[in-house]
């Protein structure tokens, strides 16, 4: 009898730390055998801070998710990297066929991907190459090669690159708990494996995860992702400016957030009003919940036009076809996908993770995204050797049979804004 195959995403946010443990049923539905939700300690918008406090929520989330299905189960884990230091270029390599020998095969092409791994410093490392178009003796937008007879072939890759001292201190906070770290995985195309439609990804699409410390962002293009960022700015932000505003310790500003936040205040009565609790001695307020509201508006229209000037710099006039996708804790926020409509234009879309044979409820909520994503992202590249540390998969130019490989040029997409 074979060996069941179980799946273990881990997203470490600033936040929350989710751990998902699942398997893949005989119809190829989804199967959750245990999920671990505790808050997150020691991350700071996607960096460790405090690796002790990371180590020690992990390993209460991998228990949690693990309670009914018992120890030895998980042996690999898929977890998610975030972070400022997150930054993404595209490569172009080329295939020559001088002698006008041999078919293209999917070796060749695997190696031409390969071949993509850019020069990088010491202090990063690679997360992801992602062929993203091939072109065939002049002819663009080929999805697939292999099998064709060409004097040439060129592939554009979408490379992702991190911090390498911040990659590592994650992967060694989870392996601290005696699991192993299957792939580090770009928290963005995560969420995007568990929201966005094959029309959003071939029309093209903004998909953006607001989370507690960052904006995760990535744009699609002909069914592929062609840009990444990380905006290092997120729901807590939002409740911070509320307790500055409303002059109330910060956990009290989260659940006033929590429960009376509207990101359109215009939407809420002006008669409207709320009771902030007394604390530490401060006697209760009562405040109009339209003013409450304003400072949360403030803070996202310039959060929009944050993910609007990543677009533009992408090299994009304005959104694409597919409009701009949101999920992530923010994404429940009441009034944000009218704020984003009134603010960016349209079509914008509050995404779930839906359509997932299998998905339980309680899963199908957008701060659960990522998540689920990570899950459908290593069920999907099961097998592939996608490691990412540094200098693992570099090849220099080589040659196989009748095919020799070429470098051809990098157009590097800045990231900061003062890079423009």
């Amino acid at each position: 009898m074979a060996k069941e195959t179980f799946y273990t995403a881990v997203d470490i946010g600033s936040n929350k730390v989710c751990s998902i443990v699942s398997r893949v049923g005989t119809e190829g539905e989804l199967k959750i055998l245990g999920t671990g939700i505790v808050p997150s300690l020691g991350m700071l918008k996607g960096r460790i801070e405090n690796i002790g406090e990371v180590k020690t929520a992990i390993k209460a989330s991998l228990e949690e998710a693990q309670r009914y299905i018992g120890r030895g189960v998980i042996s690999g884990v898929y977890v998610g990297a975030s972070g400022s230091h997150i930054s993404c270029l595209n490569t172009k390599d080329v295939l020559d066929n001088p002698n006008d020998v041999e078919d293209v095969n999917s070796r060749d092409l695997e190696r031409l991907i390969q071949s993509s791994f850019p020069e990088v410093e010491s202090s990063q490392e690679v997360l992801h190459i992602i062929p993203i178009g091939y072109e065939v003796d002049g002819l663009s937008a080929v999805r697939n090669p292999a099998g064709l007879h060409a004097k040439q072939v060129q592939v554009e890759s979408h490379v992702v690159l991190g911090d390498a001292p911040a990659l590592k201190n994650t992967v060694k906070a989870v392996e601290a708990n005696k699991v192993s770290v299957k792939s580090l995985v770009l928290e963005s195309l995560a969420s995007a494996e568990a929201t966005l439609t094959g029309d959003e990804r071939e029309m093209g699409a903004v998909l953006v995860d607001i989370g507690g410390g960052t904006i995760d962002l990535v744009i699609y293009r002909q069914g592929n992702p062609w840009y990444s960022a990380v905006i290092p700015v997120g729901g807590n932000q939002l409740t911070r400016d509320l307790a500055v505003a409303m002059r109330v310790p910060y956990y009290l500003a989260d659940e006033i957030k929590v429960k009376w936040a509207q990101a359109m205040p215009e939407l809420v009565r002006p008669d409207e009003e709320v009771v902030v609790p007394s604390f530490q001695g401060q006697p209760r307020r009562i405040v109009k919940r339209r003013s409450l509201c304003e400072p949360l508006q403030e803070r996202l229209v310039e959060m929009f036009k944050l993910i609007l000037l990543r677009v533009r710099q992408a090299g994009l006039r304005q959104l694409p076809t597919g409009g701009l996708v949101i999920t992530g804790g923010c994404a429940d926020l009441p009034g944000i996908r009218e704020l984003a409509l009134k603010t960016l234009g349209g079509p914008v879309r509050v995404a779930y993770p839906m359509g997932i044979a299998g998905l339980p409820t309680q899963l199908q909520k957008a701060s659960a995204s990522t998540a689920v994503g990570l899950l459908l992202w290593g069920i999907k590249h099961q097998g592939e050797k996608r490691t990412y540390r540094n200098g693992d998969r570099t090849l220099k130019a080589q040659k196989t049979r009748g095919w020799s490989f070429r470098r051809g040029h990098k157009e590097e997409q800045k990231v900061a804004a003062e890079k423009r």
